[in-house]
């Protein structure tokens, strides 16, 4: 893991989010879970060795960001938001599979030495959030505030958690850096919105949910990307194409890879960040 400040960690080498912890007076925080197992328990018993895991935070309820919350179920209070119940534990149907067969696939192929930990899928707790909120909330711990802010964008569940004591953000998938973004389920006004809002923020390290721990820079080049996506996009509507032409025309695939372990969703990112980008900018103009 790589330690940010004295009391803060995050773990950005490994396929999935980039599960963190912060260390407080009286006991950690966990903000999202690995999706690796041998990974996660390592974090876990690193934890534990300080104290108590007092709180685990989502920031979203894509699969990669709250597969580990079996492992802190009974132990750890979880907080997200509202949203989450409504897309927990689902994964795109264009996968093809449960999302229990989609995780054990992911840790055979990717994180061998962890299937023994894999429970049965009768046994496997879908760990929801006990505590959620709407728009705003304040946890105290020890001597640590946690701002958390709904942050809708890349999903209508996504949340930022601010701890100024330490001038960090967590701030899931509303930043990718260095890595492909996913647009699947993303709102791009509102992505807009909570990128803005984000700037405003205290803040010397941004631990995005994909690619290495950054600063504000980050904010700005996911914006022009996000741009770049649109503009591209309009282009091809401007040329008469269809949905389905900029879906074969158009592709970012050369601009970076995609995150840690998912090299094989490159062509399903492309195609749907086109969809989505196609969808945006057909309503802008009113078609």
């Amino acid at each position: 893991m790589q330690q940010l400040t004295p009391n803060v960690y995050a773990e950005t080498e490994i396929r999935g989010c980039n599960p963190s912890i912060v260390f407080t007076s009286e006991g950690s925080v966990f903000i999202d879970t690995a999706q690796w197992i041998t990974p996660l328990l390592e974090m876990r018993a690193f934890a534990r060795e300080r104290g108590p895991i007092r709180y685990l935070i989502n920031t979203e309820s894509h699969i990669d960001h709250i597969f580990g919350n079996h492992w802190f179920a009974g132990e750890s209070i979880v907080i997200g938001h509202e949203n989450l119940k409504k897309t927990f534990w689902k994964i795109p149907p264009a996968f093809n599979q449960t999302t229990y067969d989609y995780s054990v696939d992911v840790i055979r192929n990717q994180d061998p030495e962890g299937l023994k930990y894999m429970p049965e899928e009768k046994d496997y707790i879908i760990n929801m959030p006990q505590v959620t909120f709407s728009e705003r909330m304040t946890l105290k711990l020890g001597d640590h505030t946690f701002e958390l802010y709904y942050a809708p964008g890349h999903s209508d569940a996504n949340i930022i958690i601010y701890v100024p004591e330490e001038k960090v953000a967590f701030v899931g998938d509303t930043i990718f850096k260095d890595c492909q973004i996913w647009l699947h389920s993303a709102m791009p006004d509102e992505l807009f919105k909570t990128l803005d809002f984000l700037n405003t923020l205290d803040v010397k390290y941004i631990v995005p949910g994909h690619g290495p721990v950054c600063g504000k820079e980050a904010i700005y080049e996911n914006k022009q990307l996000l741009y770049d996506w649109f503009s591209a996009v309009s282009d091809g509507i401007a040329k008469g194409w269809s949905k389905e032409e900029c879906v074969k025309k158009i592709s970012f695939a050369d601009r970076c890879p995609v995150d840690i372990g998912q090299a094989d969703a490159m062509d399903y990112i492309q195609e749907h960040n086109v969809m989505v980008a196609y969808d945006y900018v057909m309503n802008k103009l009113g078609k």
